[in-house]
Order: structure tokens, then C-alpha cells, then sequence
């Protein structure tokens, strides 16, 4: 584990901004699908975690609003974090977020400098990808969410009911909507949109 920690505690890799998942999970008075998701990520045979600023273990505080782990892959391993944003005011109109973020800084190091996960065409290690497409599917198993969105810094761009409106989706920002939502898409964003069954 020396090698991860060395990536873990090197600063100068833990910059760029985020590639990341970002899922608006349900109102703000929920926190039980928060704490279902971020137990989820913890359940993983891949994820280490969660970790301290000093790569020593510590426990899952819902409360807290990042976590930090460790996702090991067949070839790397890769610290990224969890953050859990509670919309507050008003609470009765707000909603729970839950993020899963990578620095774009750690992927280039990691899988290439051809991965640049940051310009108008994101190009995502494919690994990473897989990661995200599953976690989408398992955590929607858990708690059906609204939307989830994976993009370089998206998280707070959109929200469901923005995909009732037209708006200008300049980069290539993956969008997933459940089935039930479906017709609260517009027909224009349709094309944008993956509807999730089930």
C-alpha cells in the first residue's frame, strides 16, 4: 500500500478539478438514501476507505460532508472522494446530492495523459467508466434516484426539472433519468438523456 499512499497524500496530484458523478438522490428531509449510498460505496471489494487526511482508516460520520477512499482497479489504484451536500434552505425544497469525484489531475497520472477528462470531448479511462455506469445502476437498485449527470465539475449544473427545459449541452455530459420520469424530459432532450428501466 505504500505506492497509493504516496498518491494519496501527494498534493500536487489531488488537483485540476473533478470528473465526477454527481446524482440528485431526493428531497432534503431524506437523509436514510445518503446513508444507504455512502454505506454502499464502503461494501465494495475494490474500495479501501474511508480515509483520513493521513491515509489512516476512519469511521462512515453521514453527518460529515466528504469521505475519502481508494477504488482499486486491475492495474491502479485511485483515491477519490464522496461528498454528501445537503440543500438546506428551505429544506422543504432542497435536495440530498451525493458525488463521487476523481481528480482530473490523478487520472492523467494514473491511466495517461491522454485521458483528459476536462475539455469539451472527455475522454474517460474506460475503467473508471465501467465504475460509474455500475455504481449508477447499483445505487439506483438501492434508492431510485432523479437524475444523475457525469461530466468534468457538472455537480449543481442541472437539476430533473431542467430537463424539461432546452438548454445548451455544449459538452458531452451523460445524463440518466429513471423511466418513470421519462415524461418530464423534453423532446429535445431526449437525445441527451439515458432513461434507466425498471
Amino acid at each position: 500500500m505504500t505506492k497509493i499512499k504516496d498518491i494519496y497524500l501527494n498534493k500536487g496530484l489531488r488537483v485540476g478539478g473533478f470528473y465526477e458523478l454527481t446524482i440528485q438522490v431526493c428531497p432534503s428531509s431524506n437523509m436514510e438514501p445518503i446513508k444507504k449510498y455512502t454505506e454502499y460505496i464502503k461494501s465494495l471489494k475494490n474500495v479501501d476507505g474511508p480515509f483520513d487526511r493521513n491515509f489512516e482508516l476512519t469511521n462512515i460520520e453521514i453527518e460529515t460532508f466528504e469521505h475519502e477512499w481508494v477504488l482499486n482497479l486491475e492495474n491502479v489504484s485511485i483515491p477519490f472522494k464522496t461528498f454528501n451536500i445537503h440543500e438546506d434552505e428551505p429544506i422543504e425544497t432542497g435536495f440530498n446530492w451525493f458525488d463521487i469525484c476523481f481528480y482530473t489531475e490523478t487520472i492523467e497520472q494514473l491511466f495517461g495523459e491522454e485521458y483528459k477528462t476536462w475539455d469539451e470531448n472527455p475522454k474517460c479511462p474506460p475503467a473508471l467508466n465501467d465504475f460509474f455506469n455500475q455504481t449508477i445502476m447499483d445505487l439506483n437498485n438501492i434508492h431510485k434516484f432523479q437524475l444523475a449527470m457525469i461530466d468534468f465539475e457538472i455537480s449543481g449544473q442541472y437539476y430533473l426539472a431542467d430537463m424539461g427545459k432546452d438548454f445548451n449541452n455544449w459538452t458531452n455530459s451523460n445524463f440518466f433519468v429513471n423511466e418513470k420520469d421519462a415524461h418530464l424530459i423534453s423532446e429535445r432532450n431526449k437525445t441527451v438523456v439515458e432513461i434507466i428501466s425498471g
